[in-house]
């Protein structure tokens, strides 16, 4: 029946086999258990952190194919599904992906992705690439800046080379003179 007033079950747990619908736009502090699904348009908070807590995984599935990321209502990023690929956004124009983490309780950026510079990767140390075939392929398009000692087992230049230093020729490590063919000056 309709028209009851207030009910007040005290410390009781109400319990019902069928749905339950409540007209309240709050619930004070009660604590909402369920073990099947809360349909919602919007969980709004008082303030405080939310915690989501589940003995299993939590699992995000948008129908719409965006998880999208905001801070006091400005999207900031976006985890997207394009034709099956991941795509990792940042929706503010310019604005960098950082890749932080912990390196012996220090705060470090391990990479940085510049958006102000078509993604330009910034890695903070060394790139380390393990397995049997590594580096059998790396095709470098644009100009090679190196500051420090490089070490080649063997070089095959198909065009000129600038020299704008000194270059010394020894014996290599079999005894043999290191040989230039072609013309010389100086």
């Amino acid at each position: 029946t309709s028209s009851f007033g207030n009910i007040d079950i005290g410390s009781s747990n109400l319990t019902s086999t069928g749905s339950v619908s409540l007209g309240a736009t709050s619930f004070n502090d009660n604590n909402i258990t369920n073990v099947g699904s809360i349909a919602l348009d919007t969980i709004t908070n008082d303030g405080t952190d939310v915690t989501i807590d589940s003995s299993g995984d939590i699992v995000l599935d948008a129908d719409g194919a965006d998880i999208r990321l905001k801070d006091d209502g400005t999207q900031f990023g976006r985890f997207a599904n394009s034709s099956s690929n991941l795509i990792v956004a940042s929706s503010i124009s310019d604005k960098d992906i950082l890749f932080n983490g912990s390196d012996g309780g220090v705060q470090i950026t391990a990479l940085t992705l510049d958006m102000s510079d078509a993604g330009a990767a910034t890695f903070n140390d060394k790139i380390t690439a393990v397995g049997t075939s590594v580096f059998t392929n790396l095709d470098i398009s644009g100009d090679i800046d190196v500051d420090g000692t490089t070490n080649l087992d063997a070089v095959d230049i198909d065009g000129n080379v600038q020299i704008d230093g000194t270059v010394t020729v020894g014996v290599d490590d079999t005894g043999y003179d290191v040989k230039f063919f072609g013309a010389t000056s100086g």
